[in-house]
């Protein structure tokens, strides 16, 4: 093996590395935004979601508006799993008007 072939093949052997750790820290990053914007949103408790439901139709005059508002603002401040959570306090909102 010459000593071009061993530079070479060093060179090689760097570039997969370099490359390599490039790909997993893509994949982890994709795999947190959807942990944190869609997997772990939907775990939070039903009895949580229905307590704010309840507090928002108590307090305000339109909730429905009001669950609306949130969850805008959650859109505007892209951020995926508040987004997720206040389209289901919106979800139970208007559940609980229209059961009226």
């Amino acid at each position: 093996m010459t000593m071009v072939d061993l530079l070479l093949t060093i060179l090689r052997w760097l570039l997969l590395i370099f490359f390599g750790a490039q790909a997993l820290i893509f994949i982890g990053l994709v795999l947190w935004t959807i942990w944190t914007d869609a997997i772990k949103p939907r775990l939070i408790p039903a009895d949580d979601i229905t307590r704010v439901a309840d507090d928002i139709i108590a307090s305000y005059p339109d909730p429905e508006l009001e669950a609306f508002a949130r969850h805008e603002r959650a859109w505007y401040g892209s951020d995926g799993a508040e987004q997720t959570y206040w389209y289901r306090v919106r979800k139970a909102v208007r559940r609980r008007l229209e059961g009226r």
